[in-house]
């Protein structure tokens, strides 16, 4: 192989590697898009406690406690862990379409200008 035929294929490589990475990047604006509209608060990455209720996706956090050891949290408790439920969930809602957006712009850029730069190089190496 001459040095001319590794040039072209090194190029036409990271041209589609580019288009992997357009691709990708539509595909999480596009995501972006569907949760900022279709949804009254943005979805959450992973499962969380049910605020309101109580209600945990992986069963109840309880320490094993003797039965005569057992105490009851007070309603003033009780409203205080829902308000910081609530704080953290709506914290983690910011940061997850932050980080969303932000890889929807990077990934649709860096293949943009990959694909801008060595996609005419490509073709330069193939016609000569």
């Amino acid at each position: 192989m001459s040095g001319k035929t590794i040039a072209t294929i090194y190029f036409y490589l990271i041209s589609a590697a580019s288009l992997a990475l357009i691709v990708i990047g539509i595909f999480n604006a596009v995501n972006f898009g569907i949760n900022i509209t279709l949804y009254d608060k943005y979805p959450l990455r992973y499962p969380q406690a049910d605020c309101e209720n109580m209600v945990y996706p992986y069963g109840p956090k309880s320490i094993p406690m003797e039965i005569d050891k057992i105490s009851t949290a007070s309603a003033k408790d009780l409203e205080k862990q829902k308000n910081i439920c609530i704080k953290q969930q709506e914290e983690d809602r910011k940061q997850h379409k932050i980080e969303d957006l932000k890889n929807a712009i990077t990934f649709s850029l860096v293949g943009l200008v990959l694909f801008s730069i060595h996609f005419p190089l490509a073709r330069k190496q193939s016609k000569s």
